[in-house]
């Protein structure tokens, strides 16, 4: 997989994972949005960067695994990133708005913080990879292969 594509992926990814993070904001919607996060993030964004093939061509089911990590572990920390911050400014305007012990934790065991969202994070990795592993083996029933999709690229880039 190109490194382009990874970068891409995870500033994608980074970028649902901000936008899932406000959208939990909502007290009902935060159930939904966990269930996006943890099983269907990679799938979004790959099919977003699938489409027009401008960011992503041909994918096999180890490429899809991969890309599904990185986006499942990156999805993640966008969303700790808008949800902690918006949801201790909540508690101190709202004191009836339920903080998810977030402001407690930074306050008294930041270290406990790091640890969950590390390991949350780890486990979105692996959902997401199992299902961007599904979704690239789908997609090769519905694309066709290309000749030489496995050939190493000859380009050289000079400034």
């Amino acid at each position: 997989m190109n490194e382009v594509v990874a970068k891409r992926a995870c500033v994608f990814s980074l970028i649902l994972g901000a936008i899932i993070g406000l959208i939990s904001l909502i007290p009902q919607a935060i159930g939904a949005m966990l269930f996006v996060l943890s099983f269907l993030s990679s799938a979004i964004v790959i099919f977003y960067m699938k489409r027009n093939e401008k960011h992503l061509g041909f994918l096999t089911n180890e490429q899809g695994a991969i890309l599904g990590g990185l986006i499942g572990f990156f999805a993640g920390v966008g969303f700790f990133a808008s949800f902690c911050p918006m949801v201790c400014i909540l508690h101190l305007i709202f004191k009836g708005y339920y903080s998810y012990a977030i402001p407690y934790m930074l306050n008294d065991a930041m270290w406990l913080f790091f640890v969950v969202v590390l390991m949350v994070c780890f486990i979105f990795a692996l959902t997401n990879s199992a299902s961007g592993m599904g979704i690239a083996y789908v997609l090769k029933y519905f694309e066709k292969k290309p000749q030489n999709h496995d050939a190493p690229l000859d380009i050289k880039i000079e400034d």
